[in-house]
């Protein structure tokens, strides 16, 4: 039996036996959860999830085909975990988060699958670059908000590897699968090469908290590749090809021992690095820009999180329920509450460690975004560099074109540094 024939034998089987998502951890304090950006997606109190169609539709995914799914969860009348959560239907059945997004994946799959891959023409190729990264961002959203101890959620992001790297062998880029050494074990990372002779700058990628690093390829497409930079992408620790690695105040470890190691890599030039923060990934960012400045030549951060999130208990409360989830379970804790979740996140804080004390060796460039709670003025002013300090403000509409024109500046940024 092929992968895909099993994977569709597997999806279209339901089953009742699964713990539901929101169930997974013990939350003792419950939360109205408004402390959010608009760019984080839509808060709304029927959802355990937070729901972005926008960064779906951005990152490639059919619109009417989301609204539709959407719809289709909203609509069971299925038992849930949460009556007041459209989102907690139980079991692997139809209604359930996992079971909608894997089956749209499924069906972007068979499509796929139904173009002869041995010869494919070169219209074939671009479908069946398309389909499989369709099919890998379904099954990305199939597993968020990407929970360890989620089985349905961790056979989704196999799923969603499976197709990207599918996908990737029909990209018009070269994208090499690395692993690098991370204290006696291995971490896969995903190496995207511009087309280019010659070794080419590389950014690495730190994600935010709810992504897996496949959900960043539109990002070099349309805009590091064409300016000719590389993106090393690598996931956050207890996430994806990290999992096995616990998220700790050294936040920033997978990454240092890459950056170590990039120069063992023969298509990069590991002395022109840049670090591109995502949200929560710009703790690590920033972390590895101040502890090893040597190895970096810039520092992007885009809404970054480095010091407010952590030590400010009105804002962690007011989080959403499945933000502060998600918190406890990158953090390992089968059970969260404000006070709990308070002293564990006050250790992250990089000004509580000492490092924005002082300027940071490198250059810097932090976008911010209007009305964004989680990621203010305040907090960008915190990271400011000894050579160039960078700060840029977006509207929050129109929100396409704010996040375009965001996405093009980091890049002239990154030539300029370079």
């Amino acid at each position: 039996m092929t992968t895909t024939e099993n994977l569709s034998a597997q999806i279209f089987k339901p089953q009742y036996d699964y713990p539901e998502t929101s169930a997974l951890i013990n939350r003792i304090d419950s939360s109205n959860g408004s402390s959010i950006s608009p760019l984080d997606g839509e808060i709304d109190s029927r959802w355990y999830r937070i729901i972005n169609p926008f960064l779906w539709i951005w990152r490639g995914l059919p619109k009417l085909e989301v609204e539709e799914l959407l719809s289709k969860i909203a609509a069971s009348t299925k038992r849930h975990t949460n009556e007041k959560w459209l989102d907690t239907v139980i079991g692997y059945q139809s209604g359930n988060w996992v079971y909608e997004f894997l089956n749209q994946a499924a069906l972007w799959q068979s499509k796929a699958d139904s173009i002869d891959q041995e010869n494919p023409s070169e219209e074939d190729k671009i479908n069946l670059h398309n389909y499989f990264l369709i099919a890998s961002e379904y099954s990305s959203i199939a597993s968020y908000p990407h929970f360890k101890n989620d089985e349905l959620a961790m056979y989704a992001q196999t799923c969603a590897y499976q197709a990207y790297m599918k996908a990737l062998n029909y990209s018009p880029f070269t994208v090499k699968e690395l692993e690098f050494k991370v204290e006696n074990r291995s971490v896969k990372t995903f190496l995207h090469l511009p087309k280019t002779d010659s070794t080419c700058p590389v950014v690495l990628i730190c994600n935010a908290l709810g992504n897996l690093q496949i959900d960043y390829y539109r990002y070099f497409k349309e805009y590091l590749a064409p300016r000719g930079f590389a993106m090393l992408t690598v996931d956050l620790p207890t996430v994806g090809y990290s999992r096995n690695f616990a998220l700790t105040q050294n936040s920033s470890q997978i990454h240092q021992a890459i950056l170590e190691q990039l120069s063992s890599v023969p298509w990069v030039d590991n002395s022109r690095v840049i670090l591109a923060g995502f949200r929560f990934g710009s703790h690590l960012a920033t972390r590895l820009a101040y502890l090893m400045p040597n190895k970096v030549k810039g520092l992007f951060n885009f809404t970054p999180f480095v010091h407010q999130i952590f030590v400010d208990k009105d804002l962690q409360k007011n989080l959403p329920n499945s933000y502060k989830d998600m918190l406890a379970s990158r953090l390992g804790l089968p059970s969260i509450s404000n006070l709990q979740l308070a002293a564990e996140l006050n250790y992250f804080s990089l000004k509580n460690q000492g490092l924005l004390t002082h300027a940071c060796p490198v250059p810097v460039m932090n976008i911010i975004f209007e009305e964004d709670v989680l990621s203010n003025l305040n907090e960008a002013k915190l990271i400011r560099s000894i050579k160039q300090s960078k700060l840029v403000t977006i509207p929050k509409t129109p929100l396409q074109k704010s996040l375009h024109d965001a996405l093009t500046q980091s890049v002239k940024w990154m030539e300029s540094v370079l």
